[in-house]
Protein backbone atom coordinates (compact mmCIF):
# COMPACT_ATOMS: atom_id res chain seq x y z
CA UNK A 1 0.00 0.00 0.00
CA UNK A 2 2.59 2.14 0.82
CA UNK A 3 4.69 1.34 -2.20
CA UNK A 4 1.45 2.17 -4.53
CA UNK A 5 0.92 5.91 -3.17
CA UNK A 6 4.85 6.59 -3.01
CA UNK A 7 5.00 5.36 -7.00
CA UNK A 8 1.83 7.52 -7.66
CA UNK A 9 2.83 10.52 -5.55
CA UNK A 10 6.76 9.82 -7.16
CA UNK A 11 4.66 10.06 -11.20
CA UNK A 12 2.67 12.69 -10.43
CA UNK A 13 5.55 14.93 -9.30
CA UNK A 14 7.15 13.53 -12.81
CA UNK A 15 4.45 14.33 -14.90
CA UNK A 16 4.31 17.85 -13.23
CA UNK A 17 7.66 18.82 -13.81
CA UNK A 18 7.81 17.78 -17.69
CA UNK A 19 4.75 19.37 -18.41
CA UNK A 20 5.30 22.53 -20.32
CA UNK A 21 2.61 24.82 -20.27
CA UNK A 22 2.26 28.51 -21.25
CA UNK A 23 0.96 30.57 -18.89
CA UNK A 24 1.75 34.20 -20.77
CA UNK A 25 -0.80 32.26 -23.59
CA UNK A 26 -3.50 32.45 -21.15
CA UNK A 27 -3.34 36.13 -19.65
CA UNK A 28 -2.34 39.47 -21.31
CA UNK A 29 0.34 41.67 -20.16
CA UNK A 30 -0.03 45.45 -20.19
CA UNK A 31 3.14 46.36 -22.50
CA UNK A 32 5.35 49.11 -23.16
CA UNK A 33 4.17 51.44 -25.80
CA UNK A 34 6.93 52.37 -27.52
CA UNK A 35 5.41 54.99 -30.13
CA UNK A 36 7.07 57.54 -28.35
CA UNK A 37 10.70 56.44 -28.46
CA UNK A 38 10.13 56.29 -32.43
CA UNK A 39 10.70 60.21 -32.61
CA UNK A 40 13.44 61.26 -29.57
CA UNK A 41 12.90 65.09 -30.52
CA UNK A 42 9.97 64.34 -28.33
CA UNK A 43 11.73 63.98 -25.07
CA UNK A 44 15.26 64.85 -25.87
CA UNK A 45 14.52 68.50 -27.15
CA UNK A 46 14.08 69.76 -31.15
CA UNK A 47 18.22 70.08 -31.17
CA UNK A 48 19.20 66.70 -30.14
CA UNK A 49 19.52 65.34 -33.82
CA UNK A 50 19.87 69.04 -35.34
CA UNK A 51 23.15 70.02 -37.32
CA UNK A 52 25.96 70.77 -35.54
CA UNK A 53 28.43 73.36 -36.58
CA UNK A 54 31.29 73.11 -37.95
CA UNK A 55 34.20 72.96 -36.12
CA UNK A 56 36.14 75.91 -36.08
CA UNK A 57 38.70 78.50 -34.32
CA UNK A 58 39.21 80.90 -37.00
CA UNK A 59 36.27 83.06 -36.30
CA UNK A 60 35.85 82.67 -32.30
CA UNK A 61 37.09 85.29 -30.06
CA UNK A 62 40.25 87.17 -30.19
CA UNK A 63 43.73 87.17 -29.50
CA UNK A 64 44.43 87.78 -25.92
CA UNK A 65 46.81 90.97 -25.33
CA UNK A 66 48.56 89.46 -22.81
CA UNK A 67 49.54 86.14 -24.56
CA UNK A 68 52.98 86.25 -26.19
CA UNK A 69 52.91 84.60 -30.06
CA UNK A 70 54.65 81.32 -30.19
CA UNK A 71 58.68 81.96 -31.49
CA UNK A 72 59.20 79.49 -34.58
CA UNK A 73 62.89 78.55 -32.64
CA UNK A 74 60.80 77.79 -29.35
CA UNK A 75 61.90 74.06 -27.88
CA UNK A 76 59.21 71.75 -28.26
CA UNK A 77 59.62 67.49 -27.16
CA UNK A 78 56.95 65.50 -27.73
CA UNK A 79 57.11 62.07 -27.72
CA UNK A 80 56.01 59.87 -30.82
CA UNK A 81 54.03 57.16 -30.40
CA UNK A 82 55.97 54.60 -32.25
CA UNK A 83 58.70 55.65 -30.30
CA UNK A 84 57.49 55.20 -26.87
CA UNK A 85 55.96 51.51 -28.10
CA UNK A 86 58.87 49.65 -27.05
CA UNK A 87 59.30 51.06 -23.84
CA UNK A 88 55.88 51.63 -22.42
CA UNK A 89 54.44 48.18 -23.82
CA UNK A 90 50.83 46.80 -22.94
CA UNK A 91 52.67 43.07 -22.39
CA UNK A 92 53.86 42.82 -18.82
CA UNK A 93 55.45 39.80 -17.59
CA UNK A 94 55.65 38.49 -13.60
CA UNK A 95 59.70 38.50 -13.67
CA UNK A 96 59.81 36.38 -9.92
CA UNK A 97 58.04 35.92 -7.16
CA UNK A 98 59.04 35.30 -3.39
CA UNK A 99 57.29 34.52 -0.89
CA UNK A 100 58.09 36.08 2.66
CA UNK A 101 57.26 34.75 6.10
CA UNK A 102 55.55 37.85 8.36
CA UNK A 103 55.26 34.72 10.83
CA UNK A 104 52.65 32.96 12.60
CA UNK A 105 51.03 35.37 14.81
CA UNK A 106 51.17 38.19 11.98
CA UNK A 107 49.12 41.15 12.13
CA UNK A 108 47.66 44.47 10.60
CA UNK A 109 50.58 46.25 12.28
CA UNK A 110 52.67 43.67 10.76
CA UNK A 111 51.11 44.39 7.75
CA UNK A 112 51.57 48.02 7.70
CA UNK A 113 55.14 47.63 8.46
CA UNK A 114 54.60 45.53 5.56
CA UNK A 115 53.77 47.52 3.13
CA UNK A 116 56.17 50.42 4.12
CA UNK A 117 59.20 48.42 3.34
CA UNK A 118 57.00 47.47 0.35
CA UNK A 119 57.23 51.05 -0.93
CA UNK A 120 60.52 51.95 0.17
CA UNK A 121 61.94 49.15 -2.07
CA UNK A 122 59.50 49.84 -5.27
CA UNK A 123 61.28 53.66 -5.04
CA UNK A 124 64.10 52.12 -4.42
CA UNK A 125 63.90 49.44 -7.16
CA UNK A 126 62.17 52.11 -9.54
CA UNK A 127 65.03 54.68 -8.73
CA UNK A 128 68.02 52.77 -9.67
CA UNK A 129 67.02 50.74 -12.71
CA UNK A 130 63.76 52.56 -14.50
CA UNK A 131 62.51 49.51 -15.97
CA UNK A 132 58.92 50.51 -18.08
CA UNK A 133 55.69 48.70 -16.80
CA UNK A 134 57.28 48.24 -13.07
CA UNK A 135 55.07 47.09 -10.94
CA UNK A 136 54.20 44.40 -8.28
CA UNK A 137 51.31 42.76 -6.74
CA UNK A 138 51.06 40.95 -3.07
CA UNK A 139 48.30 38.00 -2.11
CA UNK A 140 48.11 36.41 1.64
CA UNK A 141 48.99 32.89 0.86
CA UNK A 142 49.23 31.70 4.52
CA UNK A 143 47.28 28.53 5.72
CA UNK A 144 45.61 29.59 8.90
CA UNK A 145 46.77 33.08 9.22
CA UNK A 146 46.40 34.60 5.74
CA UNK A 147 49.16 37.00 7.29
CA UNK A 148 51.64 34.77 8.05
CA UNK A 149 52.81 33.94 4.31
CA UNK A 150 52.59 37.01 1.51
CA UNK A 151 53.68 36.22 -2.05
CA UNK A 152 55.15 39.31 -3.74
CA UNK A 153 55.43 39.24 -7.61
CA UNK A 154 57.91 41.43 -9.19
CA UNK A 155 56.22 42.41 -12.74
CA UNK A 156 57.44 44.00 -15.43
CA UNK A 157 56.97 44.90 -19.23
CA UNK A 158 58.24 42.23 -21.65
CA UNK A 159 61.27 44.28 -22.86
CA UNK A 160 62.52 45.73 -19.23
CA UNK A 161 62.14 41.98 -18.09
CA UNK A 162 64.35 40.97 -20.71
CA UNK A 163 67.13 43.92 -20.14
CA UNK A 164 67.21 44.39 -16.32
CA UNK A 165 64.69 41.97 -14.65
CA UNK A 166 66.71 39.84 -12.62
CA UNK A 167 68.07 42.88 -11.07
CA UNK A 168 65.39 44.72 -10.55
CA UNK A 169 63.95 42.00 -9.36
CA UNK A 170 66.64 41.01 -6.73
CA UNK A 171 66.95 44.24 -5.87
CA UNK A 172 63.50 44.87 -5.25
CA UNK A 173 63.09 41.73 -3.10
CA UNK A 174 66.55 42.18 -0.65
CA UNK A 175 65.43 45.55 0.38
CA UNK A 176 62.14 44.40 0.55
CA UNK A 177 63.34 42.04 3.46
CA UNK A 178 65.89 44.34 4.86
CA UNK A 179 63.63 47.56 4.96
CA UNK A 180 60.79 44.98 6.91
CA UNK A 181 63.67 43.77 8.80
CA UNK A 182 64.54 46.98 10.46
CA UNK A 183 60.84 48.48 10.70
CA UNK A 184 59.77 45.27 12.88
CA UNK A 185 62.89 45.52 15.14
CA UNK A 186 62.24 49.89 15.68
CA UNK A 187 58.75 49.04 16.12
CA UNK A 188 59.85 46.28 18.68
CA UNK A 189 61.97 49.02 20.00
CA UNK A 190 59.59 51.43 20.34
CA UNK A 191 56.93 49.15 22.23
CA UNK A 192 55.79 50.05 25.82
CA UNK A 193 56.70 46.92 27.92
Amino acid sequence: MKKTILFCTLCSLLLAACSTVDYTSKRKLKGIDYSAYENPSAFMGDNYYGELPAPSILGEGTLDETQQPVDASADFTSEEIAASYGRYTDVTVVAAAKRVKLGASANSKNMALFQKALDEAYKQALRTYRPAGFTYSIASVGAVNPLSDIEVSCILGEQAANEVGQDTCNLFFNTLVSQYNTLLKEAQANAPL
